[in-house]
């Protein structure tokens, strides 16, 4: 016979169709009513063990509508048994109200919270009733958690509308002028998109809108005296600049430069050794998209130096889609097998997939590093020394 928790289970996993219903009933069409919401069970049979279905009968009214007012209501029925004679039996087990059903899975704050969203986007006018209805049976999770402030929706709807009527305004986000706190739509750009004319889009949000950027920038350093930055009247060795000034730099400049080594760990940047006509780039991982459009790059040398792991070949392969003519660095099978007592265990790529844009030799290594119980290099574990004498291998002195 079925258990007083497990009557609560099963009207829980009721709970998200009753919301689609509500918004149904709101929005969009007339529904065919929610309650009575029949739970169907196990009800036990009469000729099962008297003892225990008479203890299990008794709990299941001491938990119910019938005995304590509210909750689950049990239907019952007086039957005959051949082998327990006249007994009680359930012939529905339902629930007779919003109330009952909210109050016995405990859900009644999530449903308050939900209505008071519903009516706070309502009144911002953003959708179509039917839109609305559409947008708001996606988002039940949304629209049931706890919120900021009592005026959280009105808010999110706010930032909404004044997007919708503001594209391509220019504004920082911080600098929208809205009554909201200053990192409200940052923290909530993806329900805030939702809302919009451009739900779905796949450019960031600030591409999106039409919002400026702060800038990325590139942090390099020259690896030869004969590469002099044009920027100060005393020699800088190294420095940093936004990514567009770096697609500019002048071309006396880039004259003096014929190899380029994007190095990923800052400290094998910082004390990457010297190498004629050449400078290094601190790459720092994945912001390889920082550096995929320098024309002046397909010119010159470029190596890559990541870690040898599987993340490491995934980076290569992302700059391999914008520059076909970058080399790996210290990332070969020999060099793996040369500090494979520096190896650790590592992360592996995500659904184990292997990168596109890699050479026949780079996807044997990436395939030996795979199967490796120890799977990963860190590329500081490479010495000075070592990478000087591969230096020697690949550069024209």
């Amino acid at each position: 016979m079925i258990s007083p928790e497990e009557i609560k289970n099963k009207a829980a996993r009721k709970y998200k169709d009753f919301l689609r219903y509500e918004i149904e009933l709101r929005y969009s069409k007339s529904e065919e009513p929610f309650f009575p919401l029949i739970i169907r069970a196990d009800t036990g049979s009469v000729n099962d063990d008297l003892f225990k279905r008479q203890t299990d009968l008794q709990y299941l009214i001491s938990k119910s509508k019938n005995k304590i007012g509210f909750g689950y209501t049990l239907e019952t029925k007086i039957v005959s048994s051949k082998h327990n004679g006249v007994q009680t039996a359930i012939s529905k087990i339902y629930f007779e109200t919003r109330e009952d059903f909210l109050t016995i899975i405990k859900e009644k704050e999530s449903y308050k919270r939900f209505c008071i969203a519903l009516e706070q986007i309502e009144k911002s006018d953003i959708f179509s009733k039917e839109k609305f209805s559409e947008w708001a049976k996606s988002h039940l999770n949304d629209l049931c958690s706890e919120t900021e402030s009592a005026h959280f929706w009105s808010d999110i709807s706010l930032c909404a509308n004044w997007l919708n009527h503001n594209q391509n305004s220019k504004f920082y986000i911080r600098e929208i002028p809205l009554s909201v706190h200053t990192k409200f739509i940052e923290q909530n750009e993806k329900i805030i998109q939702s809302l919009t004319d451009k739900a779905g889009s796949p450019l960031s949000f600030e591409e999106t809108f039409g919002l400026r950027t702060e800038s990325d920038f590139v942090r390099f350093r020259s690896l030869s005296t004969n590469v002099l930055f044009p920027f100060s009247a005393i020699n800088l060795s190294e420095c940093q600049i936004t990514i567009e000034n770096f697609k500019k730099l002048d071309d006396s400049f880039l004259s003096q430069i014929k190899n380029i080594f994007i190095v990923e760990n800052k400290m094998v940047y910082l004390t990457f050794p010297q190498v004629p006509n050449s400078i290094c780039i601190w790459g720092q991982g994945y912001k390889v998209n920082t550096l995929n459009s320098i024309d002046w790059f397909n010119s010159k040398n470029i190596y890559y130096f990541g870690d040898l792991d599987e993340h490491g070949f995934d980076i290569l392969s992302s700059y391999r889609r914008y520059y076909s003519n970058i080399q790996s660095f210290c990332m070969n099978q020999s060099d793996w097998i040369n500090h494979l007592q520096y190896a650790v265990e590592g992360k592996k790529l995500d659904g184990n997939q292997i990168p596109q844009n890699l050479t026949k030799a780079e996807k044997e290594t990436f395939q030996i590093i795979r199967t490796s119980k120890k799977n990963r290099l860190e590329q500081e574990r490479i010495s000075i020394s070592y990478i000087q004498e591969k230096i020697q291998n690949i550069i024209e002195f």
